[in-house]
């Protein structure tokens, strides 16, 4: 079930679970249209202004159609098997109304501040943003913290509240935080990919690494305390590294990193969940197929990140999490693939790059 469709069919006569009664089905219909319209467009726009060095994915309306997915499938595995229709989502009305609006925020601040800004200037744009007054100042705040909380190292979630209360109803902004976070970490697929600039070959160098990984992330999927994840890589991407930052890398090796720092955020966001909607695993399998041939190249890898004997953190090795990935004492790391693979074809478009 997701989270928006459902709070945008609340009636009228459930609005007693609303400060003052007051309609904030409507309320957000009003913001959500002032935010698809007139903010959610612009944000790309502005990314390539303030990002000398790339584009990293959308950052648009589909993203955070995409967030709302991802959070309501985080709360969908919160919820108990057996429970009353009206707290099928483990959290109030009220509370989805503040996530929501959180959600809508949280990258808006790309619009005013550089990248590594973005998260703190989204409250400062909310209150330009509601010029009509229709949230109080309380609620303005919170949004805004929560919608800061989903970036940054410093316990951003942990400096939050555990729960309070705004206009007489009571909140859990450390919940709804954690939530926030991990749904946009966990926000992430083909669809984010700027498919045709990658298929005529005019992605920005730079930005390209960011754009095949979303392409090769073909699904993913939560289930109890697992996060699994499946990859499909071109195996042409096998025999070349991209440039990221001052470095060059493999995508299979980017696959390694982003799915390790998966892990990291959910055991963050742990902190803040309840015991039965924790995850603790991630789960990966990725493919090589040839696109012309429709076929596997060679076989499928698979491999679990989870803790294992005492605990190290940061986790900054996947090959000692995962000793699936070690193969006869050897890293299956992207020069691994490019020899394996590249022994089976050697794409001539691709030869200067190995």
């Amino acid at each position: 079930m997701n989270i928006e469709k459902e709070f945008l069919k609340i009636h009228s006569d459930s609005f007693e679970a609303f400060p003052d009664e007051r309609d904030y089905v409507g309320i957000y219909k009003t913001l959500k249209e002032k935010f698809d319209r007139e903010i959610h467009p612009e944000i790309k726009t502005k990314i390539l202004e303030i990002e000398k060095d790339g584009y990293y994915n959308d950052h648009g309306v589909d993203h955070i159609k995409m967030v709302i997915d991802r959070a309501s499938k985080l709360l969908n595995n919160l919820t108990p098997l057996s429970t009353k229709e009206k707290e099928v989502f483990f959290i109030s009305p009220y509370e989805i109304f503040i996530l929501l609006m959180s959600i809508n925020l949280h990258d808006t601040g790309h619009l005013i501040g550089s990248r590594k800004e973005h998260a703190s200037k989204g409250k400062q744009l909310l209150s330009k943003f509601d010029s009509g007054d229709l949230l109080s100042r309380s609620e303005k705040l919170i949004i805004g913290k929560i919608a800061q909380a989903h970036s940054g190292k410093n316990d951003p979630i942990g400096q939050l509240e555990a729960e309070m209360y705004v206009s007489h109803k009571s909140i859990r902004p450390q919940l709804l935080a954690a939530i926030l976070r991990l749904a946009d970490e966990l926000a992430e697929d083909k669809t984010r990919a700027s498919k045709f600039l990658l298929d005529i070959d005019q992605m920005i160098p730079s930005s390209e690494i960011f754009h095949r990984y979303s392409e090769s992330l073909d699904s993913l999927n939560i289930n109890h305390e697992e996060i699994k994840i499946e990859f499909y890589i071109e195996q042409q991407l096998t025999q070349k590294k991209f440039p990221k930052f001052a470095k060059d890398q493999f995508l299979i090796d980017e696959i390694y990193e982003r799915t390790l720092k998966t892990f990291t955020e959910s055991l963050y966001c742990n902190r803040f969940l309840p015991e039965r909607g924790r995850l603790t695993t991630v789960k990966v399998k990725i493919h090589f197929f040839d696109k012309e041939n429709n076929d596997d190249v060679i076989d499928p890898i698979s491999y679990t990140i989870k803790e294992s004997g005492y605990p190290s953190f940061p986790f900054e090795d996947i090959y000692k999490l995962c000793p699936d990935l070690v193969n006869n004492k050897v890293h299956m790391d992207g020069k691994f693939f490019l020899e394996k693979i590249g022994s089976i074809v050697k794409p001539k478009e691709y030869e200067e790059s190995i």
